[in-house]
């Protein structure tokens, strides 16, 4: 991988602002460490990695903001920029590495989420058109297909990666949640802090190859 003209764009608000609009009440914390551990995994990669917030974001829209963070990092001499957020917990360094490189090969990527938006936008500087970016219709349900079209249209090519679950609310941090997945004992505990263990518990007692215990600390006058 080229360090010079490659590059990693987090593009992720603090997690007190994320929690609040994604209805997470009491999910800072573990909005918190998703987002570092984010950033480890991107930065395993070996490139460079802007994280950018609300405090250096421009734009009145969400298209306005990101296009604007993606316009100053190319305008830092990169050429091949990869585009993620903090919510998308499954995402790992080997997919990152593997996107980096169809970028480099002169390809658009898409890494979908179920839901119809994506996880991962991976646009080379010289398929990047500001001013119909900003047209896309952003955090809707047709933005993944809106954006292939869009790619078709400036003559890019494409590659699309698995998709992946993003949490944008709390029924995606119940849905994310399985005996199957691994997560560690510290997000594990974050998750618990403000998901309610009646909806997420269950399934790990049922499920036969599990035997552990988790202590829930009473909290009295969560709001959650």
């Amino acid at each position: 991988m080229s360090i010079r003209t490659s590059a990693i764009l987090l593009f992720a608000r603090s997690a007190q602002l994320d929690a609040r609009d994604k209805g997470l009440t009491g999910g800072e914390r573990f909005i918190e460490e998703l987002t570092a551990h984010t950033k480890l995994k991107a930065r395993r990669t070996g490139l460079p990695v802007f994280h950018i917030d609300e405090k250096s974001q421009v734009g009145t829209s969400f298209g306005e903001r990101l296009g604007n963070a993606m316009k100053s990092v190319y305008e830092q001499g990169i050429e091949h920029l990869l585009v993620i957020g903090n919510d998308s917990p499954d995402l790992s360094t080997e997919t990152l590495k593997t996107a980096v490189a169809q970028l480099q090969a002169g390809k658009t990527v898409f890494g979908p989420t179920p839901d119809g938006g994506t996880y991962l936008i991976g646009i080379n500087r010289e398929y990047f058109d500001y001013k119909t970016f900003l047209r896309l219709p952003w955090q809707e349900k047709n933005l993944f297909e809106a954006l292939l079209h869009w790619t078709i249209s400036l003559g890019g090519r494409c590659k699309v990666l698995s998709p992946l679950l993003d949490l944008d609310a709390p029924q995606d941090c119940q849905n994310w949640f399985t005996p199957s997945r691994f997560i560690s004992s510290r997000l594990y505990q974050l998750l618990l802090s403000f998901i309610s263990a009646k909806s997420v518990l269950p399934r790990v007692w049922d499920h036969p190859v599990f035997d552990v215990q988790v202590f829930t600390p009473f909290n009295k006058g969560s709001p959650f």
